[in-house]
């Protein structure tokens, strides 16, 4: 939710910037056009464009950052393991993080599995490698 209004934030600053360089070029031109030379404005703060750019483009950054961690988090492998303690059968099945929903989940493959309250079931991060 964060991302949504930074973004937003973003976007509304960036417009509002824009729209001022558009009316002060306007406003230039309107004036040598009629061969007077333009008023004097007030003193221009001049750090804060910088710091309205950089902080659209913090902003942006970590909007993407997020998504980009939140998509890696979901798309986790785990191998889960469904153990029925009447029979001793065990089954092992991978399957995203994204694709478990408490006692459902969908496999690799794209078998969709509920497990009965009976039955047990663990679930173990497959390592990446890179960990």
């Amino acid at each position: 939710m964060i991302t949504k209004t930074l973004l937003t934030l973003a976007i509304v600053i960036a417009v509002f910037i824009w729209f001022r360089a558009q009316k002060s070029k306007q406003a230039n031109s309107n004036a040598l056009a009629q061969g007077r030379l333009p008023a004097a404005g007030s003193a221009h703060n001049t750090w804060i464009k910088p710091l309205l750019y950089v902080l659209a483009a913090l902003s942006i950054i970590v909007s993407i950052s997020l998504y980009y961690y939140s998509w890696l988090d979901d798309n986790t492998q785990y191998q889960v393991t469904i153990i029925n303690p009447q029979s001793g059968i065990t089954e092992t099945f991978i399957a995203l993080k994204k694709d478990m929903r408490g006692r459902l989940f969908i496999t690799q493959t794209g078998r969709e599995i509920w497990t009965s309250d009976l039955e047990r079931i663990e679930i173990k991060k497959l390592s990446t490698g890179s960990e």
